[in-house]
């Protein structure tokens, strides 16, 4: 590897154990990218995000219990400079029209992967390069408004952890 090129953090969030070997091969092959975390769910994946800020978040949509999509603009509100690639299991052309992941791609079609960490590290060597525009929190789409969700769910945390000081 070249000494002169930087080494990207990465987080991946895929619960299903195979594809989540696979993705971690595929980034450990490209070089470029290190897994520093590997969480079994997207709510784990919004911890790990805010904690960690890597520079990129594998996220698959088919997550347990929320979806990989239902949860990217929190992650973006917690760190906004990682970019995330959300993975399908078949077929990702359903997931391009996802307003805040870089890229999508399909476990099914590992050099679709690979294409995509080659895209974010590009983006990332880049530093005029704007990763997502800002947008708004909450995606209208999604039926939940889980941004309120998440700022409960960090009310109580902060509480519980007033509570034991």
């Amino acid at each position: 590897m070249n000494s002169e090129l930087d080494v990207y953090t990465a987080v991946i969030a895929i619960s299903d154990p195979g594809a989540c070997v696979a993705a971690r091969h595929l980034v450990v092959q490209h070089e470029r990218f290190e897994t520093v975390r590997e969480v079994t769910n997207a709510v784990m994946a919004i911890d790990a995000c805010e904690i960690l800020k890597p520079d990129l978040l594998l996220i698959a949509e088919d997550s347990p219990g929320l979806r990989g999509s239902e949860v990217l603009g929190e992650i973006r509100h917690v760190s906004p400079y990682t970019q995330v690639i959300l993975l399908a299991t078949y077929d990702a052309t359903y997931l391009h029209n996802s307003e805040h992941a870089f890229v999508s791609a399909s476990l099914s079609v590992p050099d679709s992967i690979s294409d995509a960490l080659d895209s974010v590290s590009e983006a990332l060597d880049d530093p005029t390069h704007e990763s997502v525009p800002e947008r708004r929190r909450a995606d209208r789409r999604i039926k939940q408004d889980w941004t309120k969700v998440f700022a409960e769910r960090r009310t109580s945390v902060g509480r519980r952890t007033e509570e034991f000081h």
